[in-house]
């Protein structure tokens, strides 16, 4: 298997691991010193990101993650996906591009784009109820 292929596993073995549920996996595939940007909050550090997945999406009675697409060029991973996710009040769907670098089978970095209207009206506060 090339190292094309390799980084393009890694990429489908945490997207895999996200529908799973697999938290211990999703930390695993990241290396100690991983960074993230996700478009409307920012650069993120390895564990803040883990915590909002774990807080937000590992908290969905169901995922869906269809990647529709992925494309790798030397250690940079290129992945479209198209999620659903069920929690007790809404279903939240979004379609992801996800750009991964990956070395030595470790997401060293990654970059997050979604259409944050659909993030926020999925989330948005409850007229008159909490948030």
């Amino acid at each position: 298997m090339t190292d094309v292929e390799a980084n393009k596993n890694v990429a489908r073995r945490y997207m895999q691991a996200v529908v799973d549920g697999d938290i211990a996996t999703i930390e695993a595939l990241q290396h100690p010193d991983c960074t993230w940007w996700i478009l409307g909050f920012g650069d993120m550090s390895r564990q803040a990101f883990i915590d909002s997945v774990r807080d937000g999406l590992l908290t969905a009675n169901r995922r869906v993650a269809d990647i529709i697409g992925i494309t790798a060029e030397g250690d940079r991973v290129a992945v479209e996906v198209r999620g659903e996710m069920t929690f007790p009040n809404t279903v939240y769907r979004n379609e992801y591009h996800n750009v991964l670098i990956v070395r030595d089978g470790l997401i060293v970095s990654g970059k997050e784009y979604m259409d944050t209207r659909a993030a926020a009206a999925a989330f948005a506060p409850v007229e008159g109820g909490a948030a």
